[in-house]
């Protein structure tokens, strides 16, 4: 097999730990990478033959846990690379070198956690390199990736890399396989970090197994570590760790963004300068530090924008008194924000918190706690009046949101879309409800 460039990979794990630490968070995941730019910048490219746009954190694993047993082979390497090494060479020390680096500055890539020795153990006590660094996963995954041709260790790091370039932390796990006889062999498999929990992965077994182009997924996402014992013989004093600590992981990679780009996590450029206002107001709601600010809002997460911004202008926490009417969520931030009138249910006893908003409605909302002010109340509420520039689409914009989006824009707060047109219909990102809280805190408070 190809030798491994180590210098290349070297250069660029020594720089990336010289920045600072980015991180995912949940629900909005950054790409984990290793540190080694000729691994990483082969699994971005294999990442575009598998199709994860759109599908839940269990099919996007699927769906590379298939192409792998599709694509690799356990048997005697016919002599075929799959990547040319020279432009792996030339991507490793020049345009993927750098685009990483920066990416890795600005908090879009992570560099991967080597956790073994923070949970006081080593799976290779006396040997050079321990089995979840990521030194030797990116010796067996780069192997895997020219060559598709390995052991399990080379299946198991290759899946290691790829669920992390998708911002899944994956580990490594070294024992032995338990077979139907009683045999056992020496042996290596993944434990995956999704929502909170760890799930047992082996993509080796699953390939052997595998007929015809179908798939068992006998060991595929299991929880059940006595069931999963039956089969697998290891130390299990990491994977107890891990999993007792899978909460305090996900945290520690998420405190690591907002210590490196601050609450407003990722946002779009033209934003950066509102939420860092946001942010230093304390307008950014926990529940959305860290967070890819470009995504659309949901109702939720706009209810605790809307609290914030009733705090700001008001220098009162709102409370929430009564009976919850919802049956599907018992978030204070969205009982507050319908107490005060704020927000409704989109049912009598439904909310929808996980709905996205339209631009209409989440300006309308944010007009309502306008209202609320003190200031406005002594007046007998805020005068939302319709200003002399009217949209293209204007008839799209419904009559209980036209005066407030027209207040908000006479106010130079909210802006349109372009072409005269302020596109009512389209999803309210959270980086833009965002904007319109601190400029309304800014500008009208």
């Amino acid at each position: 097999m190809k030798k491994r460039l180590i210098s290349v990979t070297l250069l660029l794990a020594l720089v990336l730990t010289l920045l600072p630490m980015t991180a995912f968070a949940a629900g909005s995941r950054t790409p984990i990478y290793l540190g080694y730019a000729d691994v990483d910048y082969m699994a971005e490219e294999i990442l575009k033959e598998i199709p994860t746009a759109g599908k839940s954190p269990t099919e996007q694993i699927r769906a590379v846990y298939d192409w792998i047993i599709q694509h690799c082979s356990r048997y005697t390497w016919d002599g075929s690379f799959y990547f040319d090494e020279a432009e792996v060479n030339a991507q490793g020390t020049g345009a993927f070198y750098e685009a990483s680096t920066q990416a890795l500055k600005e908090g879009r890539i992570v560099l991967r956690r080597e956790l073994e020795a923070e949970a006081g153990y080593s799976s290779a006590e006396g040997m050079f390199l321990s089995y979840d660094s990521n030194q030797y996963i990116a010796s067996f995954a780069y192997d895997m990736m020219m060559t598709r041709t390995g052991n399990c260790a080379h299946y198991s790091a290759l899946l290691t890399v790829l669920l992390g370039h998708l911002g899944f932390d994956c580990r490594l796990i070294p024992g032995e396989f338990v077979n139907n006889n009683g045999s056992s062999v020496e042996h290596k498999w993944n434990y995956v970090l999704v929502d909170g929990q760890y799930y047992w992965l082996d993509v080796r077994m699953d390939h052997a197994s595998a007929s015809g182009g179908a798939i068992g997924y006998y060991y595929f996402m299991k929880t059940d570590t006595d069931e999963w014992a039956k089969q697998h013989n290891w130390d299990h004093t990491y994977t107890d760790w891990l999993a007792a600590n899978a909460s305090a992981i996900a945290q520690e990679y998420n405190q690591d963004v907002l210590d490196a780009v601050g609450p407003w996590g990722r946002c779009s450029t033209w934003a950066r300068a509102y939420m860092e206002r946001a942010g230093n107001q304390g307008l950014i709601p926990d529940r959305l530090s860290g967070q890819d600010l470009t995504q659309g809002i949901t109702r939720a997460e706009f209810a605790s924008v809307a609290v914030k911004l009733y705090e700001a202008l008001n220098s009162a926490v709102p409370a929430y008194t009564g009976a919850n009417p919802f049956t599907d969520t018992a978030d204070p931030d969205v009982l507050r924000a319908y107490n005060l009138g704020i927000v409704n249910g989109v049912a009598a006893d439904r909310f929808a918190p996980d709905s996205t908003l339209t631009r209409e409605q989440a300006v309308t909302m944010l007009g309502r706690v306008y209202e609320l002010t003190e200031t406005n109340a002594v007046s007998g509420g805020a005068t939302l009046e319709q200003g002399s520039q009217v949209f293209a689409d204007d008839s799209d914009i419904s009559d209980y949101a036209r005066n407030y989006i027209y207040f908000f824009v006479g106010q130079g707060i909210v802006d349109g879309t372009g072409n005269n047109q302020f596109s009512p219909a389209n999803t309210m990102t959270c980086e833009q409800a965002i904007k319109v809280a601190v400029e309304t805190a800014d500008k009208l408070g």
